[in-house]
């Protein structure tokens, strides 16, 4: 079964998002639902790695794709993905995507 791994910063990404959705629609559901929709789509990479845009311009073997207004930023791996970050798609992505591998890992 294909794999979809994080790294731990993902998890931050994700409960932000979670977060911010919860309050902008005043429902933990609507959040709740979005979040899954993310999970599923992960999931569903997962069976085919190469199937995301590539972006060199992030590195190498970096992919990406969309889920609403959020873009998934990815690795394909082995048996599946490593995603290594969620962010909205109107932010300047290529500096902050910098930014965090240029972080020690915790």
């Amino acid at each position: 079964m294909p794999q979809v791994l994080q790294i731990p910063a993902v998890r931050d990404d994700l409960l932000q998002i979670g977060r911010f959705i919860a309050q902008e629609s005043q429902s933990l559901d609507t959040a709740i639902r979005f979040l899954d929709k993310i999970e599923q789509r992960c999931q569903l990479y997962a069976t085919q790695p190469l199937m995301g845009t590539t972006r060199p311009d992030l590195g190498n073997q970096i992919h990406t794709f969309a889920v609403d207004s959020y873009v998934v930023i990815y690795q394909p791996i082995d048996d599946g993905i490593r995603v290594l970050m969620v962010v909205h798609g109107t932010r300047d992505i290529p500096p902050i995507f910098k930014q965090r591998q240029d972080k020690p890992t915790e």
